[in-house]
């Protein structure tokens, strides 16, 4: 038997894959439905935890509240009014959970997936979803068509994720993307737990929580020490709901976020290439508050389709494919 194994399940009615380490018992289960993590086990002192804080029941799936561990493609977080101009046009995009709200996080989180590759042998498990069913028509407000791969890797207490869009279109597209979890250490909330998020500045935003124009939407961190974790800070009673930008990656070129439970002698790592990180104490969400917190590895800011300094990093050209990598890793202390 090989170290590493997969096998099918379902979560209501949709299809997941399950990647385990038979070694340390370590396994996440991914749902075809969004390509979305519902879970991450691992073994600590003869316990298995789940660290991630998804979805509970395929109803909660359906509803989308959260956005849990979602796959935000090919947009993240917000879209001004939905509206965005691309090569002179003006386009209207609608929320693919509730017409009725905010245009949000994308609308990969509502497409079947399909499942392109599973392996398992002594070095990794490894799931490669795929759709092609981002096409011109299908979705109001995104006229282009792109492949969408997502790529889960299992490696010891490692789960490496990269998102690729291949732009099979005859013009230019907009494309942007990133992943929205939350995360726990136990069953006690966040409030014992310390954060460390290496980043110099964050993102103001406007009363309907979108990037202030020009310059000024990007501030200094140290005009914000309530939210600065540059050093290992105890999340405590704060209220954290931030985008964190010019990030400070290690030697290797990869930011690393940290969440540490010291008690349990428990530390999650977010990794990533490049953008973003947003965090989030979950004040707000319907289901589960202050229960975890929301660590994003994210490739852009909010409303990037409307952001013109960003305008050559949001565009794939024809032909052309535009990936982003990033994961989590456990480390006992």
């Amino acid at each position: 038997m090989s170290r590493y194994s997969f096998k099918e399940n379902s979560f209501g009615k949709h299809k997941t894959i399950i990647l385990q380490d038979n070694f340390n018992d370590t396994k996440t289960e991914v749902c075809l439905r969004g390509a979305t993590l519902i879970n991450f086990f691992v073994s600590l002192k003869g316990k298995s935890i789940n660290i991630l804080d998804g979805y509970l029941t395929p109803e909660e799936l359906e509803e989308q509240a959260g956005a849990r561990s979602c796959i935000m493609a090919p947009y993240s977080n917000r879209i001004k009014d939905g509206r965005f101009t691309w090569q002179d046009e003006t386009l209207q995009l609608v929320n693919a959970v509730n017409p009725n709200k905010d245009v949000i996080h994308g609308f990969a989180r509502v497409i079947n997936f399909d499942v392109k590759n599973v392996s398992a042998d002594d070095e990794k498990a490894e799931l490669v979803l795929f759709t092609d069913k981002i096409r011109n028509g299908s979705f109001p407000g995104y006229p282009f068509n792109i492949n969408l791969t997502v790529r889960f890797t299992l490696m010891e207490r490692n789960l490496d994720c990269v998102i690729t869009a291949e732009n099979i279109d005859s013009v230019p597209v907009p494309f942007g993307c990133g992943w929205h979890p939350y995360f726990k250490l136990g069953e006690d909330g966040i409030d014992s737990l310390y954060l460390e998020v290496p980043a110099n500045k964050i993102i103001l935003l406007d009363d309907k929580y979108v990037p202030l124009k020009g310059k000024v939407a990007y501030s200094d961190l140290n005009e914000h020490k309530e939210i600065d974790f540059r050093s290992t800070g105890k999340i405590g009673e704060r209220t954290v709901n931030v985008c964190y930008t010019d990030l400070i990656p290690d030697k290797d070129g990869i930011t690393r976020t940290y969440l540490t439970d010291k008690e349990k002698g428990l530390c999650l790592v977010v990794y990533q290439e490049g953008g973003v990180t947003y965090a989030f104490t979950a004040d707000t969400v319907k289901y589960r508050t202050r229960k975890s917190i929301a660590l994003e590895p994210v490739q852009f800011m909010t409303d990037a389709f409307n952001r013109s300094e960003l305008l050559d990093e949001i565009t794939v050209k024809p032909g052309d494919s535009k990936s982003f990598r990033f994961g989590i890793e456990i480390k006992e202390l």
